[in-house]
């Protein structure tokens, strides 16, 4: 039979479930509420970063102004950066970190289980599609309609400061558009996770409380776990010395230090590596770090290479993570009895 044992794939019966599941989900109202909701929040969330940015454009000028009057004119050895865009391009970072899990859970708690509910895989399977084409295809499109549904705040990130007067340069188009990349594996690693459970659960109810239970855990259990892993790990923190200490017991004490932050942290990040929350809120922590601190030819000449140096770690991670869950997911509906 058609659904008993894994062919070779057909691109275009993918394509076709794909299509299908694609305009499933752009119809379904869980679906739109959901995105509406965050579409509110997104709003929100720019108009808050543009009168922020404002304010701060303000102090800036009025720095600049300051040290004009001063006599003599002075550079103060911590003088006033022009206050940086991505803080309002990188604005949805926040809603999809806190709220995107629940719209790719959205998307993937019912990719298998309310087909089973319905009945509706028994009779897809009876056409000429095998079982690989089909989870492949539903895959394929639910992962299509979150990279659209993600798009769509940071292309209203870029408009609004287009209408506001802002000047959008060409490298900073590129690094949103980079950064709306490793959004969509942020949300395909919760769409995966749900897939996953979407195969196990009896209906599409238990799946979604699995679903958000591994939210949960990864959201806040294990940055919990990571701490107190890192602590046992490193031991308790030199003590400090007196200001009267030796110079050779000050450089006893620094080494201790450095090797007790060293163990910490070492413990801490890999622990966190586990979390796709604590992945991406690391990238968007790196690229503010990296590219809010360079002006002028050196944002454009250093930090790419500084980024990619910095960011490989998290990006391997965020790909694992949905790669792993969504093998799952394959293995188990190839073996799922639908009888």
């Amino acid at each position: 039979m058609s659904g008993d044992a894994p062919m070779r794939i057909d691109l275009s019966r993918v394509a076709i479930i794909a299509r299908k599941e694609f305009a499933d989900h752009l119809t379904d109202r869980t679906f739109l509420l959901v995105l509406a909701l965050f579409g509110i929040l997104t709003v929100l969330a720019l108009h808050d970063g543009l009168a922020s940015y404002a304010s701060s454009l303000q102090w800036y000028a009025l720095q600049l102004e300051a040290m004009k009057a001063a006599v003599p004119p002075s550079i103060p050895p911590n003088s006033p950066y022009i206050p940086s865009t991505m803080y309002i391009l990188l604005a949805p970072r926040e809603n999809f970190l806190l709220f995107g899990p629940v719209l790719a859970i959205a998307v993937g708690f019912d990719l298998i289980s309310g087909e089973r509910t319905t009945r509706s895989l028994r009779m897809l399977l009876v056409r000429p599609v095998f079982r690989d084409e089909v989870i492949t295809g539903k895959a394929v499109g639910g992962a299509a309609v979150l990279a659209l549904a993600s798009a769509v705040p940071f292309i209203l990130a870029l408009g609004a400061m287009l209408v506001a007067g802002f000047t959008v340069t060409p490298y900073a188009a590129v690094m949103v558009v980079l950064f709306w990349g490793a959004t969509v594996l942020y949300l395909l690693a919760y769409f995966a996770v749900a897939v996953a459970f979407s195969g196990f659960a009896e209906d599409g109810g238990r799946a979604l409380a699995w679903a958000m239970a591994v939210f949960i855990l990864f959201s806040t259990a294990v940055p919990t776990a990571a701490g107190y892993a890192a602590g046992l790990a490193a031991g308790p923190l030199p003590e400090p010395l007196p200001e009267d200490a030796l110079p050779e017991g000050m450089q006893s004490y620094l080494e201790e230090q450095s090797r007790y932050y060293g163990t910490y942290n070492g413990v801490r990040n890999a622990v966190l590596a586990l979390s796709p929350n604590s992945n991406y809120e690391g990238m968007y922590e790196t690229v503010v770090e990296v590219l809010v601190d360079y002006h002028g030819e050196d944002a454009v000449t250093h930090a790419p290479g500084e980024l990619l140096d910095r960011l490989w770690q998290n990006v391997v991670a965020l790909v694992a993570f949905p790669a792993i869950f969504l093998a799952v997911a394959y293995v188990r509906f190839m073996r799922i009895d639908l009888r």
